[in-house]
């Protein structure tokens, strides 16, 4: 598939580029072009890493990180990242880790296009999608994680799902001390997929 002048290769072992992603990688690619200086950038749970590799194509980003526990999907970013290497502008490192469990610096921006609905099979690409019993528990603990990785004036990028306990999602963002500063959202089939930008309260005007 191609996006943005990138040439991503997909395999049936590693989830696929869909809506959402796109979706994301709009959000991705206007937010980068507001934030200054020098930028570094994580994608957990990179898959393809098609959203990785937009921010790794933006002037401003020195540094992208590519995480993701797949083996499969290590293997597959690892070989986009080379097929994209003429239009590539940032440093690209490939780390396979449990959400932040082999992750250790700070980021300008960190993306997880998350496991976000609330069913799923037992095969293998299923955890790609399936979020938990109530499509955020995934989502949550990488938050909780997360905002210890997060740079001065820092953003994340989370895709969730209307079909997933929004409501509760929320007040979760807002007990550590994160902001909601926008929200994209485009509606699916039978589902409406959103792109949040959280940032932290203290970063609210500034």
């Amino acid at each position: 598939m191609e996006y943005a002048g990138l040439d991503i290769t997909t395999n049936e072992e590693v989830y696929e580029p869909a809506e959402d992603s796109l979706l994301a990688a709009d959000v991705i690619s206007e937010e980068l072009d507001k934030l200054e200086g020098t930028l570094s950038v994580l994608d957990i749970g990179c898959g393809t890493g098609i959203l990785g590799l937009v921010a790794a194509t933006n002037p401003n980003v020195e540094r992208v990180i590519f995480a993701d526990i797949n083996e499969k999907a290590l293997d597959l970013c690892r070989l986009n990242i080379g097929r994209n290497m003429g239009i590539v502008r940032a440093n690209c490192d490939v780390i396979k880790s449990d959400l932040f469990s082999e992750i250790k610096e700070n980021f300008n921006m960190i993306i997880f296009n998350s496991p976000y609905l609330p069913e799923g099979g037992k095969d293998k690409l299923s955890s790609a999608w399936y979020g938990g019993e109530t499509g955020i528990e995934v989502s949550t603990r990488f938050l909780h994680q997360a905002v210890d990785h997060m740079s001065d004036n820092a953003e994340i990028i989370l895709v969730v799902s209307s079909l997933g306990d929004l409501e509760t999602l929320r007040k979760e963002i807002n007990s550590l001390g994160l902001y909601i500063k926008r929200e994209n959202k485009e509606h699916i089939h039978f589902e409406d997929i959103i792109v949040m930008v959280l940032v932290k309260t203290i970063s609210i005007g500034s």
